[in-house]
Parts: structure tokens; sequence; C-alpha cells
């Protein structure tokens, strides 16, 4: 039978009590041996962690060089900017003028009025979220921002500084000046060629950072400097820069030309006084213009240079003795070559008796194929090396170009002629404006250059050595082409390019230009260069539009921006005006027979 509860055995009530008291005893046990792990075992990681939490270790950026004019007007430079974080910890006990609460929401009311933004859109990043510490407020501030930001005097805020590049001048010189990226690396022009001086080495600091974000005195800090960039004096002049850029924006405009250059070298030195663009490029902003506008065609561009190019068929033809300024010759409107070609000059006209001079002053491409026939495809071909064609300059600058110019050996029967008068042979703005600068300093060719010198922290410039030049013609030859020169302006094709006040020397050009998209010509580039003054050269200045659409001869549409910034830049050097022309070389020569 089932048994009653009296029957049931009982519990021994000590043994309970001793199985209770074991339980207790185990459980502290347990607790104490945690404490002792806690503030013995673990207590240097406890400490090392909470260390690292208020550690901040950050790069300390160096300076980039500063890249100045040779006037010393800066073109590029480093501006502080501040990155606004705050602790929302610390934000939350923010108190207004009357000692009331206001947190994170009347902080951001006060951080939005001087950042004149939305409340609403600072308010996130000031509310406390878990445990996340210093949220990025604001990026970019500059320092009469943060000052104010700073008198508010909101616990928790601080700032990060850093360096941004910036152009104070502008698009004046933007492309050859160039730009950096935003991470910093530099993409074109000068900032790039010359970024092994102008970038310097970045130094670190780290730093405990109290509850309001400053450094704690006290704490672990440690700092490695970091090294400035060397900065850079380029050979251009602000004003006349300026000036060109202007000029050639106006005249692209007047046009409606596809871009135009400008490029003004300084006599006996090589220095680049200017290289003016038309469209160019604002570093400080250069997504607002198109890509191929945002590098130096001045360097990069090729073109058919055309009737220019005489200038080296002429100076050959005197320098080796074939021929001189007054050499005669009958020149028809048309002209057949050995090989069966027939060339056209370009205008109808009778017969003309012409000098070599005279060749030059009418720009004739048949007297100038008739004239050059004692010249070899060896001789053209050296001819055009020696003036710097197919030649990489010794200016060194991103993406330059070392033109087109094939060896003859690869020439047809039409190119061993065209390339006497600039066509089937290209070359940049830069070489055909050495070119002239060979005749303006006595046959010698000088290397061009853009970098004066460099510049330490003080401000101190450290000019770069000048190399030696290299005699291209003689001397008696570069005096007679700069007559002849001085004939075409005065009495040739370059009749708009007289300086009021100066003499002056130099050629038009107009070649058709090669389509881009390969085979054919799809419209005309139109040049002049000129020597000023030409009986004492100071500088040589070029000027080039591609595929005018309103006007397409050098003479009607370049030689007028020749005078324009030619007579500015002398007036600008201070060169005293010119004494009367003397009596040039004759266009013509008579037949006695007649």
């Amino acid at each position: 039978m089932p048994a009653t509860i009296a029957s049931r055995k009982v519990a021994n009530p000590k043994r309970r009590m001793a199985l209770v008291v074991f339980a207790i005893a185990a459980v502290l046990v347990l607790i104490v041996v945690k404490l002792v792990s806690i503030q013995g075992m673990d207590t240097a990681k406890l400490a090392e962690q909470a260390l690292d939490s208020r550690l901040v270790s950050k790069t300390l950026p160096a300076k980039r060089g500063s890249i100045l004019a040779a006037d010393g007007t800066v073109l590029a430079d480093n501006a502080r900017r501040f990155k606004l974080v705050a602790d929302p910890v610390n934000v939350a006990a923010y108190k207004d003028e009357n000692g009331q609460v206001v947190g994170a929401w009347g902080a951001a009311n006060e951080i939005a009025t001087v950042l004149n933004t939305d409340p609403g859109l600072i308010y996130p990043k000031l509310k406390e979220q878990g445990e996340k510490r210093w949220s990025p407020i604001a990026d970019g501030l500059t320092s009469e921002v943060w000052v104010k930001i700073r008198e508010l005097k909101i616990p928790g805020i601080t700032v990060e500084e850093s360096s941004v590049r910036t152009y104070p001048a502008g698009e004046v010189a933007g492309n050859i000046v160039g730009f950096v990226g935003s991470d910093g690396e530099a993409l074109t022009g000068v900032e790039r060629q010359y970024r092994h001086l102008l970038t310097g080495k970045d130094g670190k600091e780290q730093y405990e950072r109290g509850l309001s974000g400053d450094p704690i005195p006290l704490g672990s800090n440690s700092q490695v400097p970091p090294v400035d960039g060397t900065g850079l004096q380029l050979t251009i002049d602000t004003n006349i820069q300026m000036y060109a850029q202007n000029a050639i924006g106006e005249a692209v405009r007047k046009h409606k030309a596809e871009w135009g250059s400008v490029v003004i070298q300084e006599a006996g030195t090589g220095r680049i006084l200017a290289a003016a663009e038309s469209p160019t490029v604002d570093p400080n902003n250069p997504g607002k213009s198109k890509a191929e506008d945002r590098g130096s065609r001045t360097f990069t561009s090729n073109f058919e240079p055309g009737s220019t190019a005489k200038l080296i068929t002429t100076s050959a033809l005197i320098d080796t003795g074939k021929a001189t300024a007054d050499s005669q010759y009958v020149v028809p409107d048309k002209w057949k070559a050995p090989n069966g070609e027939v060339f056209r000059d370009s205008h109808n006209h009778a017969d003309q008796n012409l000098t070599l001079a005279g060749i030059l002053m009418d720009s004739s491409n048949t007297g100038t194929l008739i004239a050059a026939e004692g010249l070899n495809n060896q001789e053209r071909y050296e001819w055009l090396k020696k003036f710097g064609f197919g030649t990489p300059p010794e200016l060194e600058f991103p993406g330059t170009s070392r033109g087109i110019l094939r060896h003859p050996k690869s020439w047809d029967g039409r190119t061993e002629q065209t390339v006497l008068f600039g066509q089937g042979v290209a070359a940049t703005a830069l070489q055909t404006t050495q070119g002239f600068s060979i005749i303006a300093d006595d046959g010698v060719a000088h290397p061009q250059r853009i970098v004066n010198g460099t510049v330490d922290p003080t401000g101190k410039v450290t000019e770069i050595p000048f190399k030696d030049g290299t005699q291209v013609v003689k001397p008696q030859t570069a005096q007679s082409m700069r007559e002849i020169l001085e004939a075409v302006v005065e009495d040739g094709t370059g009749g708009n390019a007289k300086v009021p006040g100066y003499r002056v020397g130099g050629k038009t050009g107009t070649a058709q230009a090669p389509s881009d998209k390969g085979g054919g010509y799809d419209g005309y580039t139109a040049s002049f260069i000129g020597i000023a003054p030409i009986d004492d050269p100071k500088i040589t200045v070029s000027v080039t539009l591609q595929r005018p659409r309103k006007g397409h001869y050098g003479g009607a549409v370049a030689a007028p921006v020749f005078s324009d910034v030619t007579g500015y830049a002398l007036k600008q050097m201070r060169v005293p005006p010119s004494g009367p022309v003397p009596e040039l070389p004759a266009r013509e020569w008579k037949n006695e027979d007649r």
C-alpha cells in the first residue's frame, strides 16, 4: 500500500546547510579570482586599451613648394584648411549664455550659423551614437571660420589641420603651372614635371587627447616634423603672360579658331617669358575645362608650320653659300619637279624676277622650290633637324612632343619638296619659336627654359645654371636673315605685324591642318613668328591659330596679334624705340636685256 506522509524519510537538516555553505563559498572564490585577474593580470591590458582610446595619431603634411613667377607673383601656394570633429559625449553638456544645457541641438544651431547651413544637417553628427567618438562635422574650413567656431566654446569640438594647394593667379599661366588632384597627386604642368622638388616628406605626430579634444600636456606625445618641398621660380613674366592670354583669347573668339597660342622667348637666354593659350585652365577648378584644354598645347600639339619654315630653307641656302639675299630667280606661278610633281603658288601670276629675299617677302612656294633645287633630300632633312624639328626640346614638360620629321628614305616625291615650305613636317609652337630665336641670337640655339631657379623657405632664389648654346648658322647668315625678315614686314606679306616705334621682322605662315581623324585636311593653321627689335633682338614672338573659320591667312589672322602683344612686351621690358629703317634687300631684280 502507498506510504503515508508521515512514513516518508525526512532529509538531514545539517547536511543541507553544509551544501548551501559550500555553494556560497564556491561563488565567493570565483568572484575573488576574477577580481584578482582584473586587478592584477589584466591591469596592464586595460591600461593599454584606455591609452589607445586617448591616443591620436596623425600625419603632419609637408608643405608643397611654392611656384613663383619671374617677378615674384605667387602662382601656386598652400593654404591651411581645417576639418571640424566632435565628441558627442562632451557636446551633450553644452550650455547657452544663460547656463541652460542645450546640448547637441543648441550646438548644431550655433555651428550652422557660422557655416551658413541647415542645423538639421549638423545635429545628427553631434548626437550621441553608442560608443562612437570624434565624428567629422565639416571639412575644408578656413582659419577664419575655425576661429569663429572656437569662440563658441562648445565642449568636445576640435579640428584636424591640413594643407591644400591654391593658385592665387587663377588662369594666368594655368596651362604652364598645372595642378594637383584632390589626393595631392600632381597631374599636369610644372606641378607634375618638378614634383620631385616640390613634394616634401610628411611628418608624424602622436598625442593623448583629453575629453575636450586638446592634447594632454604631460601625456604620451611624440613628433617627427615634416620636411617641406622646394619652391620654384619660373621665367614667366606675369604681366606679359596675362596680356598675351587676353590677346590670343580674343583672337580665338574673333576668328572662331579651335585654339591659339602665343610664345614669347627672351633673346640670348632661352627664357620663356610667356606661353599663353586659349582655351586655358584655372588650376583652382580644372573640372570646368575640357580634358584637352588642361595641358599645354605649346609643348604638346603638333601642326604643319607652313611658310614660317621657309626661314630654315633660306638660312640653309645662305649658310652653305648656295645663295645670297640678292640671288636672282625667275619664278612662275606653277613649277614641275624633276619627278613630275606639279606645284602651284598661292595665287596666279606671270613669271616674276624675284631675289631670294623677294621669294620670302612674297612667300612664294614655287620660288622656294626653285631656289632650293641645290639642296638634296639628306641636306633638307639635316637642316630641319638643326633647327629643332623632330628633336625633343631640352625643356622638359609633361607630354612634350618632338614633332614629326620622317627620315628622307620614307619621303615620297611630293614630301621631298613640301618640307621646303613647311608641309609634310610638323612641330610645336615651342619648336617653331626656337627656330626664329636662333636667327635672333646670331645663329646660336640657346636651350629653352621655363624654370629660372629654386626657392628656399626664406624666399632666396638659387638660379639654375645656363647651358651653353649651339651654333647652328654663321652670325653673318643670321644677320642677313634678319634683314630679309624685316623686309617681309616692311614690304612683304607681314605688313600687319608692324609695331609702332620699333623695327621688327618675321614671317607669315598658312598651312593646311591635317585632320585629327586621320587622312586629308580639315582646315588651316595660321601663324606669324617674328623678332623684335630686329636691329637689337630682345624677344622672339610666335602666334599660332589652329583651324580659324573666319579668315585663315597668317598675315591677316596672326600678324595683328603679334603686333599687339610684341608692342606691349617691349614697353613692359622698357626697350627703347628703334631708329629709322635702313635700306633693305630688294624684292625684284631687273632684266638688263629688256
